[in-house]
């Protein structure tokens, strides 16, 4: 073989060393994991395309995206989520509908392909750590073949139990914020992130379908309050002059002077401020004023 043959033939060899990558996916699980990491809009993700981004990050191979679901709990979403079901069957995985645990399902599909030699690394999405059996049994698989099998577990890092990595996987794939972003499969726009898991918050611009809906009024109890507070002053101090002055004065009170006058107005005001207790005593006999 001369140079200019070997120089061709090396991108293609180099080609067929780039390991094949079979990629396993709780939906609902990643679905969960990428709301709780960046905000709820990340829900509407596209496994199929977020797949074939990581892969292409590490030079991997994909060779298919199998996306599984459960056919009960599918059953008991919202209609949102039904859309989203929906159209996954038009992005380029296998989807897998099933009643009862898709995770067993996921495992019988991951040991299968191992066994058949369909790929050198496994690779789970939304996965959580029962699936450490499943990477015992891709190290099982790798020592009966005699052949370098990889498993890998892809996650985006939160709080929640679903944001870190499986247990004792080869590889821990982290999905950053950018990479699921270019994986929607939203109509349009970018949603706007709930917060962050790590680091400072960016500042974001809501939208009106993002931010939060606007909490009701309280019923006007506070000005009913003083509504009734004011009525009740007006009425004692009016109440309170006509029985200290006009009533009690008598006909006296006519040939009182101004400063006579301006004393027992202000005491009859004072005693109106406090107008709910005064009437009250009252009520009770005891002499308030």
């Amino acid at each position: 073989m001369d140079t200019q043959t070997r120089l061709s033939a090396a991108p293609d060899t180099k080609a067929a060393l780039r390991p094949r990558v079979l990629v396993l996916c709780d939906g609902d699980a990643l679905r969960t994991s990428l709301a709780h990491a960046f905000g709820p809009g990340y829900a509407e993700i596209d496994p199929a395309s977020l797949a074939s981004r990581l892969a292409d990050e590490r030079s991997w191979d994909l060779v298919r995206t199998h996306i599984y679901l459960s056919s009960g709990t599918l059953r008991d979403k919202t209609a949102e989520t039904a859309k989203w079901a929906d159209r996954l069957s038009h992005t380029q995985a296998k989807l897998v509908t099933q009643p009862g645990d898709i995770r067993i399902r996921m495992a019988l599909d991951g040991t299968q392909a191992l066994a058949a030699r369909q790929a050198d690394i496994l690779l789970v999405m939304g996965a959580d750590a029962s699936f450490m059996a499943l990477a015992q049994d891709t190290r099982m698989a790798a020592r009966a073949q005699n052949r370098d099998i990889k498993f890998a577990s892809a996650f985006a890092p939160s709080s929640h139990p679903l944001g870190r990595a499986v247990p004792s996987a080869d590889y821990a794939v982290t999905i950053d914020r950018a990479t699921a972003e270019k994986s929607l499969i939203l109509a349009s726009g970018t949603p706007s992130p709930r917060r962050v898991y790590a680091g400072t918050p960016t500042p974001v611009k809501e939208t009106a379908e993002a931010s939060a809906p606007a909490p009701e009024k309280p019923a006007a109890r506070p000005h009913l309050i003083r509504a009734v507070y004011g009525t009740g002053l007006n009425a004692s101090m009016m109440a309170l002059v006509w029985e200290d002055i006009v009533l009690n004065g008598g006909t006296d009170a006519l040939a009182w002077d101004g400063w006579r006058w301006g004393v027992s107005v202000a005491l009859a005001l004072g005693k109106s401020i406090m107008w709910p207790l005064y009437w009250l005593a009252r009520a009770f006999g005891i002499e308030a004023g």
